[in-house]
């Protein structure tokens, strides 16, 4: 977190400061009208990431184009926190990551388990409404470890339930005896991008005063602004993992996706044209 000097304290217009968490940037230095400059930016990341997985779905299914809007959300939310550090702009920020987190839960226990009958989603609903007040009317320390320990939990489900169920794929993947790029692929480009993104953001949590670029103890001349990164490698690995979920639902339709790079860049799916019709 920000250490308190005079360096972090400058005030700008939506000054002051209620959120419960002041990341590592220094506030109000590139301008007046924004709390966290490259926060702000790099939210901005987060959205084009949502809207360009919503556009290059290879189905019309609901749930993946909800999984997509919510990180689209995300970013909205993101955006409007750094922007100020106002509290109310925080838990925009943080209820849509704990939603969207939710939805890929839903879509990797159904894509394993089936369909779980009405008591599923409304069990998550429940949870949502519960977690959603609790954050909302809580502030400083509880709020924050409270959401990281919602958020956490729901990511530690999916990891489980992804990774268990490209066992259980592996072989029908294999049978297949094709180049393309499969499963295995999304599945180490996801925790690999996401663990490197959970590691600067815990230096950006822990150490800042070490990385800021202007306190008495920092190594660096420079501030990297770890946390601006978080933002562009965590939505790139929620991004391979939403991928990987609606590779591994395919699979389990029958039917035979596979990974290609849109533009020469963005990894999207494509679906075997004759198969197009069932999944619409």
């Amino acid at each position: 977190m920000a250490p308190t000097t005079a360096s972090f304290d400058q005030t700008g217009y939506w000054s002051p400061n209620t959120a419960s968490v002041d990341w590592c940037e220094n506030n109000y230095v590139v301008s007046y009208y924004i709390a966290e400059f490259w926060n702000t930016i790099s939210s901005l990341f987060i959205v084009t990431l949502g809207e360009l997985g919503l556009y290059l779905c290879p189905t019309k299914e609901k749930r993946f184009k909800v999984a997509f809007r919510t990180i689209s959300i995300v970013g909205i939310g993101s955006t409007l926190f750094h922007g100020t550090l106002r509290h109310k702009m925080q838990l925009l920020d943080e209820l849509p990551m704990i939603y969207a987190a939710t939805a890929l839960l839903f879509i990797c226990t159904e894509t394993k388990y089936g369909p779980q009958g009405r008591w599923f989603p409304i069990s998550l609903a429940t949870w949502l409404a519960l977690t959603t007040i609790f954050v909302s009317i809580t502030g400083g320390k509880v709020q924050f470890y409270t959401f990281q320990a919602s958020f956490g939990i729901l990511q530690l489900a999916i990891i489980y339930l992804t990774t268990t169920l490209h066992q259980r794929q592996k072989a029908i993947i294999t049978s297949w005896n094709t180049p393309s790029t499969t499963s295995a692929w999304l599945i180490k480009r996801a925790l690999g991008v996401y663990a490197f993104a959970v590691t600067i953001w815990l230096i950006d949590l822990h150490l800042c005063e070490f990385v800021n670029g202007v306190g008495p103890n920092s190594v660096l001349k420079w501030n990297p602004q770890f946390h601006a990164w978080w933002h562009v490698f965590s939505i790139s690995g929620v991004y391979f993992t939403t991928l990987l979920l609606t590779f591994q639902h395919y699979v389990e339709k029958g039917l035979r996706p596979s990974v290609y790079l849109w533009k020469g860049f963005a990894p999207a799916l494509t679906l075997e044209s004759n198969n197009l019709k069932k999944v619409d």
